[in-house]
């Protein structure tokens, strides 16, 4: 065939059978290319489906037409019969000559009525010499060799025959295919008598029957009709001998299928067990665990269930002591599966075993507690039977103000773990806070405090309530607590589990005994069973205005601190004092009493600083404000603001100082009283500048490179520069002697070891040198430099300074030495 044409149904209804068609099309190909290996074929692929035809595929490629046939899929249509000869008719237009056409449907055609398409279609068959086969889907079904082909015959004409065909005695199925125009066909088995057989499909153009187990021996047939027609007959052989032992053999219609039985999954001739009580849920329930066994499994009731009706229901264990193992005097309690045993009140013991609770009959008498055992009980009186907690960071005034939030997390205390009875002694308090601690104090991510008053002695044991605070929630969850007043002035608590893990109990600083640590201008009274400084009335200050606060000037940050008692004389708020932002505000310093003060970070901005530089100096300012007590005084509006500022020099000389010392050095420079910057200058043992030497001596050799850095520690240290103004070498402290290392920021050109790596352009400045260039016979070498802050970059252009200018008047030297040894230099 010089040609190969396709026509194949997609409707809805195909779905089961194009992987068939698809694998039939490919044998079909492969044993057309086996017959004329050489020869060049057209292949042309037209899919049809209801109403729609097409599109066209045509290729001269086997592999490229393969490809088309393995993309098709099923849509649609769903409906029988279909557009076969539509179909059919647009594939015989671009058909050549003598060419091979199959016609693929799961169905009859619907279009078989329209005159003009089948006329068309006889006529194109007749003019161009093709041959046309039509598969139907049970067809493809059929495995291959399964099918023996018994009678096959064309007539012309007109013409009636009686014919005789032989039966193998191993087959199961006649397949009996007409085409043509309608011959009529009596079958007849060997003895004789007339077969019926059951005719599927019928159409205008033939049609197929089927008859079951036939008898083997010589059939024979009468036919006759008016034109020309073809009569063929096949024998069919089921496979079912091949199904697993495990599967069934099912027919439908023509085709015999191997199905795996229940409990078994495979292709039908290969089965494997399926293992139910791997799937969830379990086939068994909630109260049964699934045992598998070959082909199926078998559901056993839990513990606590009995099987009843296919259904696994409770036990009653506690519907009779047979049931259950609980103790005499004991309570049950019945649950879905399970009970549960506990003794009664009045009574001690696990379920199991219960015994009479004498402590239940205050047998120990007022204040003290009875403790119960298997066959006997004590009597115990908590104030001389605890445990000792001395903790200061218990204390409400213990706060971490940066860190507490991230640090205690993970870090703070945890007071899951106290049971029993316990007492807080120590600069932290001796009484459990009685009132709401701020977040982050007390060392714990959680603070407990106790909601209510303390007990008197005279009211022994009694229970209480402990709450847990949670950012703005002062009683997030709640406990249970006993309290105990004991004679000695102290009190004992016996806890349990807190509710959260990292939770702690706080103490009230103010309860520390004769502990009040007062200022001068304070004196220490008990008042309200708590300890605490009160100011006394000889305040020096006489008005208003003469309120100062005491000014520090740091390196990170700058404080003002106020006399609390200086504040109270004039009925002012002491925890509303803040700064030009209104969430700076003024708190407590640690272990003091009368100290108020207020904190702003070295930033611009920050806290609403504000910062000047005048090349020479930069300075920080802002402003405290302060406003009446609205407790005793109307208004509440700040009467009172201070402006503040520190002063910061720019100028500053450091050096990294004796052998004898680590080989980090920092400089903390006065400046003129009113602020302190620090910088750092380190030795570093190579370019990466990671590793700093460490210890009291190093040994190195004359070709040795020594890498110096210089850092800026100061709060907000990017908008400064550090410029390395000067370093030279001398032979000692005071030695009129010197080698110039770095003149007017410019390294020294005369000596090619020296390289200025940063300098004025960062809060860091580094370079290296050779030692040997200026070690000569001297026994120490130290080394001093000046450097500059300035705001930005200050790049200097070393093409223009000079090495003989000389350093800037305010120079002060601190030293770095380097010991010469006989193998080598020991810095």
């Amino acid at each position: 065939f010089p040609s190969f044409t396709l026509a194949v149904d997609t409707s809805g209804s195909m779905y089961y059978f194009i992987y068939e068609v698809q694998d039939v099309i490919s044998t079909l190909i492969s044993r057309l290319q086996a017959y004329t290996a050489d020869a060049t074929r057209k292949y042309t692929l037209i899919p049809f489906n209801d109403p729609s035809v097409g599109p066209l595929y045509a290729t001269c490629s086997p592999s490229q037409f393969l490809n088309y046939v393995y993309s098709l899929y099923t849509s649609d249509g769903g409906d029988c019969p279909e557009y076969a000869m539509t179909g059919l008719l647009d594939a015989l237009k671009v058909t050549p000559f003598g060419s091979l056409v199959v016609l693929v449907t799961d169905g009859s055609a619907k279009d078989s009525n329209n005159t003009d398409t089948v006329n068309q279609i006889f006529s194109l068959i007749e003019s161009l010499k093709v041959k046309v086969s039509d598969l139907l889907n049970f067809f493809l079904k059929i495995p291959v060799n399964s099918t023996t082909r018994l009678f096959s015959e064309n007539y012309s004409a007109y013409y009636n025959t009686s014919v005789s065909f032989y039966v193998p005695s191993n087959l199961t199925t006649l397949i009996i295919s007409q085409s043509g125009s309608y011959p009529s066909l009596t079958l007849y088995n060997p003895l004789g008598a007339r077969a019926d057989f059951t005719t599927f499909l019928s159409e205008f153009w033939g049609s197929v029957g089927y008859l079951d187990y036939p008898r083997s021996g010589y059939w024979s047939f009468e036919s006759n009709a008016y034109s020309s027609y073809s009569i063929r007959i096949e024998g069919y052989k089921d496979f079912c001998s091949r199904c697993s032992s495990n599967a069934n053999c099912k027919k439908d219609v023509l085709d015999y299928t191997c199905v795996c039985k229940d409990g078994f999954s495979g292709d039908g001739y290969s089965c494997y067990d399926i293992n139910e009580c791997y799937y969830w849920p379990s086939p068994c329930g909630y109260y049964a665990y699934c045992i598998n066994t070959y082909g199926s499994y078998n559901c056993v009731c839990s513990s606590g269930f009995i099987s009843e009706n296919n259904t696994c229901i409770d036990i009653d264990e506690c519907s009779s002591p047979e049931l259950n193992n609980c103790g005499q005097n004991a309570a049950c309690e019945n649950y879905n599966g399970s009970y549960y045993c506990y003794c009664p009140t009045g009574f001690f013991g696990d379920g199991y075993r219960c015994e009479v609770d004498e402590c239940t009959k205050d047998v120990c008498g007022f204040g003290r507690e009875c403790i119960k055992y298997y066959g006997y009980h004590t009597c115990s009186d908590p104030c001389f039977n605890y445990t000792t907690l001395n903790e200061p960071t218990r204390s409400t005034s213990y706060r971490d103000y940066y860190y507490y939030d991230y640090y205690y997390w993970y870090y703070g205390r945890s007071d899951y773990y106290l049971n029993g009875w316990y007492r807080f002694t120590g600069s932290g308090g001796s009484s459990l806070a009685d009132f709401c601690p701020s977040q982050g104090s007390c060392y714990t991510r959680y603070p407990m405090w106790l909601q209510g008053a303390h007990p008197e002695p005279a009211d022994g044991i009694v229970n209480g309530t402990v709450c847990t605070s949670y950012y703005d929630t002062c009683c997030m969850w709640t406990s249970s607590v006993k309290i105990k007043a004991c004679p000695g002035g102290f009190n004992v608590y016996k806890f349990g589990y807190p509710p959260q893990y990292y939770s702690g109990y706080c103490t009230d600083p103010a309860t520390v005994p004769d502990s009040c640590s007062c200022a001068a201008d304070e004196e220490c009274r008990k008042v309200g069973g708590r300890y605490s400084c009160y100011c006394k009335n000889d305040s020096g200050i006489a008005v208003l205005s003469d309120i100062r606060p005491v000014l520090s000037c740091g390196a990170q940050e700058m404080k003002a601190s106020f006399q609390k008692c200086d504040l109270k004389k004039f009925n002012l708020n002491t925890k509303n004092i803040h700064l030009n932002d209104r969430y700076c505000i003024g708190f407590n310093d640690y272990n003091t009493t009368n100290i108020i003060s207020v904190v702003s970070v070295l930033k611009n901005g920050v806290c609403g600083n504000e910062m000047v530089n005048n090349g020479t100096h930069v300075i920080f300012k802002n402003n405290i404000f302060l406003s009446l007590d609205t407790n005793s005084s109307l208004g509440g509006e700040d009467i009172l603001s201070i402006r503040y500022s520190c002063v910061y020099p720019l100028d500053l000389e450091l050096a990294l100082e004796t052998a004898l010392k680590p080989f980090t050095d920092s400089a903390v420079v006065n400046v003129t009283g009113t602020g302190q910057l620090q910088v750092t200058m380190a030795l570093y043992k190579d370019s990466s500048y990671t590793s700093p030497y460490e210890g009291s001596q190093v040994l190195l050799t004359a070709a040795t490179n020594l890498f110096i850095g210089i850092i800026l520690k100061v709060g907000d240290a990017s908008q400064y520069a550090v410029q390395i103004t000067n370093c030279y070498a001398s032979p000692s402290i005071n030695s009129t002697t010197r080698y110039d290392i770095i003149k007017n920021s410019c390294p020294n050109r005369e000596d090619g070891t020296i390289n200025v790596l940063e300098n004025g352009v960062s809060p860091q400045g580094k370079f290296y040198f050779q030692v040997f260039k200026f070690v000569g016979d001297h026994n120490y070498v130290y080394l001093h430099c000046q450097v500059h802050l300035c705001r930005g970059s200050c790049v200097s252009a070393c093409t223009r300074q000079k090495l003989g200018d000389g350093p800037s008047d305010n120079a002060q030297d601190l030293t770095f030495g380097i010991v010469s040894q006989a193998t080598g230099i020991r810095m």
